[in-house]
């Protein structure tokens, strides 16, 4: 390892080009990362409206039944 960081000292143009390599290798991790957050915020919004639908769907069905019984309910007693 020590001879290579010799050389890097003794070569400054490789130094640089060792830093912008560097540089852009982070950037692009940053770039590919930040994507991959932006994709599971948006599905996680996705998915919690779907839920949020599927949960109004099963609320109004269960309303419905429900005044449905009790009309079948007063009905009967009549």
């Amino acid at each position: 390892m020590q001879p290579v960081i010799d050389f890097i000292t003794a070569n400054p143009l490789y130094g640089i080009g060792l830093a912008l390599l560097l540089a852009f290798l982070i950037f692009s991790l940053v770039k590919k990362a930040l994507k991959l957050v932006v994709i599971a915020v948006l599905l996680n919004v996705a998915y919690s409206y779907y839920l949020h639908d599927l949960a109004q769907t099963a609320y109004e069905r269960a309303e419905s039944t429900l005044q449905e019984a009790a009309e079948q309910a007063g009905d009967m007693l009549r």
